[in-house]
């Protein structure tokens, strides 16, 4: 199965929180495949930019070599539609949660995240650590 790095996950991975650095060294144990969503990649990448120095060369290196799985219309389709629908329920979702959980479901990954608030969106499935 495809996994598919959230944004949290990336910089959890970059601070050295024990855990996601852990779920790191498993996933890149294992021969399957693992893709970053172009929308968490961004928004990684606003913090890593701002940061700069060392923190963003290393960033960099972080994301070296990794797939990026693109935002295209039907992902923009979905995202739509997932916050109408959580926001008719009463949940509040960020756009870039939406993009970035809509691009998961389109390529049907798994998201790998350290954000709880993933867990609410119905259908998408989800590795923490």
């Amino acid at each position: 199965m495809v996994r598919s790095l959230g944004t949290s996950f990336l910089i959890d991975v970059l601070r050295g929180h024990r855990g996601a650095a852990a779920k790191a060294e498993v996933l890149d144990a294992e021969s399957e495949v693992i893709t970053i969503p172009a929308p968490a990649l961004a928004e990684f990448l606003d913090g890593a930019y701002d940061a700069g120095g060392t923190y963003l060369t290393k960033a960099i290196q972080l994301i070296a070599g990794r797939d990026v799985v693109p935002f295209d219309k039907e992902c923009s389709l979905l995202a739509g539609q997932l916050r109408a629908d959580l926001r008719a329920r009463g949940v509040t979702l960020p756009m870039i949660d939406a993009m970035i959980a809509s691009t998961v479901l389109r390529h049907h990954s798994i998201l790998v995240t350290g954000d709880g608030g993933f867990h609410r969106i119905p259908g998408l499935a989800v590795e923490s650590y």
